[in-house]
């Protein structure tokens, strides 16, 4: 077994090699940490990002109707790169990297080696998820894998602004959308979502509406999850969160106070082009959520 999981560090090794990646994380799909190399996390951190990552992995295979490529997670001072080992969707691997990055080499890194850790973990008889409980004789057993450092997070200080809207900022904001939908034909749908994952507004080629569907429920989620992951790890807020599917692209952002989900059909568009013309827009959508009314808003404590 130690053998294995000394296999296993070693290929999660390599990536901390690529310039800007500083954590990976191993993880099954139920929270259970299996491997992870780089900075050095507390007792509360392992646990907490472990099952962070694994709940914002499993609402993205939702979002993604099971066909999840990865999901690129950008914050003010860190990035987040969360990938299924192949069609071996029991797990998940973490990469948290610096805001500038080689995503290339990451790519290139994932398509070499995680072929074989695909491999090395189908020989883990005794680990096989889901595993829900775990005694504190586990627990202990558990971090005795890991170098970890003593607790001293608090991670009751995330806060999300709300805000209120009149019927001329509402306006303002649906004419922007409307015009972005038009000006990019691969965007088959932009909804704004409430905190809580409310439908303020959806928009689509043939529809205007605003009742909440699934996809925005799980769409807010990955938002309030990845939030927590990130102040977690770095202490900083999310910006953007990228979900590649087979055949759709969903672009996700926190708008502080609510989130604006972009659901592309892949097609032959520039994915550097498409972030800059959106960007251009979710500017503007933010200039026009800070004319309402703004409050502060603290997220719940997190359990340790």
């Amino acid at each position: 077994m130690q053998k294995i999981l000394g296999n296993i560090k070693s290929y999660l090794e390599k990536f901390k090699e690529i310039y800007g990646v500083e954590t990976v994380i191993l993880t099954q799909k139920d929270g259970f940490p299996i491997s992870i190399v780089g900075v050095w996390l507390s007792e509360e951190e392992v646990f907490g990002v472990c099952s962070s990552s694994s709940a914002i992995y499993a609402a993205a295979q939702q979002l993604s109707g099971g066909q999840l490529n990865y999901l690129f997670i950008e914050g003010t001072r860190v990035n987040m790169m969360i990938s299924p080992l192949q069609d071996l969707r029991e797990f998940c691997c973490t990469i948290v990297t610096k805001p500038k990055v080689n995503l290339g080499a990451i790519f290139l890194r994932i398509r070499e080696d995680f072929f074989n850790l695909r491999n090395i973990l189908l020989k883990l008889s005794d680990i096989k998820p889901p595993l829900r409980n775990f005694t504190e004789k586990e627990i202990r057993s558990i971090l005795r894998t890991f170098s970890v450092r003593p607790g001293e997070e608090d991670f009751n200080k995330i806060r999300h602004e709300m805000f209120e809207l009149s019927d001329g900022l509402f306006e303002k904001i649906r004419n922007k959308l409307r015009e972005l939908l038009t000006l990019i034909q691969d965007i088959e749908m932009i909804s704004l979502i409430y905190e809580g994952g409310y439908s303020l507004l959806t928009l689509s080629r043939t529809a205007e509406f605003c009742e909440t569907s699934g996809e925005d429920v799980l769409a807010y989620s990955l938002v309030d999850t990845a939030a927590r992951l990130m102040w977690i790890t770095k202490k900083t807020m999310v910006k953007q969160i990228t979900c590649d599917c087979n055949r759709f692209m969903y672009f996700i952002y926190d708008l502080e106070g609510c989130v604006l989900v972009i659901k592309l059909v892949k097609r032959k568009a520039k994915l550097g082009f498409l972030r800059l013309v959106i960007n251009s827009y979710i500017d503007k959508v933010k200039a026009t959520l800070l004319e309402g009314k703004v409050k502060t808003a603290i997220l719940p404590k997190i359990s340790s």
